[in-house]
């Protein structure tokens, strides 16, 4: 998990994006740009930040699963890449921003489970801005995930 909170913020930092989108007054150029400029501070390396983190690892145990392992879904994304999809199909506000599964195993190491953007996204609609908008997006996350896996 250290290695994936370098590259996107730590949980401290999940209430710090939404003050980005609070400061909105207007919908001016400046609005705009301020906004802009508060989500750029965020994203890391690899041009993603946190947006939320379930610990599934904290209370399923309760019930004989998991075996006190930890096993972390962590919603991250950028709105800066999600609006080259959400301004051609709105409905791609389904799949971003993305989402991993962070699962500790018995043996050592992690999984890494994650749903390819474009597994939603260009599935009816093929517009072609939309079908390369999310294939740079698919992209990027099997960057990150890599990276985070090294």
């Amino acid at each position: 998990m250290a290695k994936l909170y370098a590259s996107i913020g730590g949980v401290e930092g999940i209430p710090d994006w939404s003050q980005a989108a609070k400061s909105i007054e207007d919908y001016s150029a400046a609005s705009k740009e301020k906004f802009v400029r508060g989500i750029e501070k965020q994203v890391g390396p690899h041009g993603f930040m946190i947006f939320q983190e379930f610990n599934h690892g904290a209370w399923i145990p309760l019930f004989g699963v998991g075996d006190g392992l930890k096993s972390k879904r962590v919603v991250l994304g950028n709105p800066l890449i999600a609006i080259t999809m959400l301004k051609r199909d709105l409905t791609a506000g389904l799949a971003v921003p993305v989402e991993l599964l962070v699962s500790e195993k018995k043996e050592g190491g992690v999984d890494l489970v994650y749903q390819l953007p474009s597994a939603l996204i260009a599935g009816l609609n093929r517009d072609e801005g939309l079908v390369t908008a999310v294939a740079e997006l698919d992209k990027k996350l099997e960057i990150l995930v890599k990276d985070v896996a090294s």
